[in-house]
C-alpha cells in the first residue's frame, strides 16, 4: 500500500475518532477522559494502518503520582505516534488557536486542557497558575511538548522555559518521554512511509522538589541533555 493511501486511510480515521469522541466529550464534560479515548482510539488503530509498530520501552517510568509529562515534538503525526502510551487522567498544554479546528477543538475544552496564547502574557502566567492546580488539586499529569513546537525532522529544537516554570511551581517530576526521530519510517514532506517499528522511551523520573525558579535554566539544560543522548542511542 503506497504513501498516498495510508495517509488518506490514517486521514479518514482521524476523522472518525473526532466524530465519535465529540460525542463522548459532551457527555464527559470537565473531565480528561475523552482525551484519552481521542489518544488511545488514534494511535492504536492508526498506528496499524500506517504499518508502524510502537515499541515502548519501560513503561514502568509512568508514575502512580501526578507528573509533567514532556515528549519531544516533530509533527501533527505525534498523536499517532505516542496515542497508545497516553496516561489516563492526563490533561495537555496546547495552543489556544487550536479551539477553531472543528470539533477538536471543542474536544480539547471539554476535556479540560490547559489553552495559551503564546502572545499574551498574562495568560501565560495563569497558565502556569493553571497547571499547579491542575497537579496539585485536580492530581492530574500534564503532557507538554517543551519545545513548543513540531520540529518537523529537523533535529530536537530548543526546549521553552515555560514548561520547567510549569514542573517547578506545582513541584511535580518530570518524566521525559524521548520520542525516536521518525525519519526513518515515515518523511511526510518526500512522501516516504514503510513499514516498521518505531521506538518511544519512558525515562525515570527527575524530581523537581525543592527547586526554585531560578533553577529552571539549569534543569532545562539537563534535560535537553538527557533527551539528545537518548536519541543519538537509538
Amino acid at each position: 500500500m503506497n504513501y498516498r493511501i495510508r495517509m488518506l486511510l490514517a486521514g479518514i480515521w482521524a476523522g472518525i475518532v473526532t466524530f465519535v469522541v465529540f460525542f463522548v466529550s459532551l457527555l464527559t464534560w470537565g473531565r480528561p477522559f475523552s482525551a484519552w479515548l481521542y489518544a488511545r482510539m488514534l494511535g492504536g488503530v492508526g498506528m496499524r494502518i500506517l504499518g508502524i509498530k510502537i515499541k515502548v520501552q519501560s513503561r514502568e517510568n509512568l508514575p502512580a503520582e501526578p507528573s509533567v509529562l514532556m515528549a519531544n515534538h516533530q509533527s501533527n503525526l505525534d498523536a499517532f505516534f505516542m496515542g497508545t502510551i497516553y496516561p489516563r487522567n492526563t490533561v495537555v498544554l496546547g495552543k489556544r488557536e487550536m479551539l477553531k479546528v472543528p470539533l477538536f477543538g471543542l474536544i480539547l475544552l471539554a476535556s479540560d486542557n490547559i489553552l495559551v496564547d503564546r502572545e499574551d502574557a498574562a495568560g501565560a502566567k495563569k497558565a502556569v497558575s493553571d497547571a499547579t492546580e491542575a497537579i496539585k488539586k485536580r492530581r492530574r499529569h500534564l503532557w507538554i511538548f517543551p519545545e513548543g513546537t513540531r520540529s518537523k525532522g529537523k533535529g530536537l529544537g530548543e526546549f521553552k522555559k515555560g514548561a520547567f516554570v510549569m514542573a517547578i511551581a506545582a513541584q511535580a517530576p518530570i518524566v521525559p518521554i524521548v520520542n525516536q526521530d521518525m525519519g526513518h519510517l515515515l518523511k511526510p514532506e518526500q512522501r516516504f512511509l514503510k513499514s516498521g517499528t518505531h521506538h518511544v522511551k519512558i525515562l525515570p523520573a527527575i524530581p523537581t522538589k525543592g527547586l526554585r525558579f531560578r533553577d529552571a535554566d539549569r534543569l532545562i539544560q539537563e534535560v535537553a541533555e538527557t533527551y539528545q543522548r537518548e536519541i543519538d542511542s537509538f
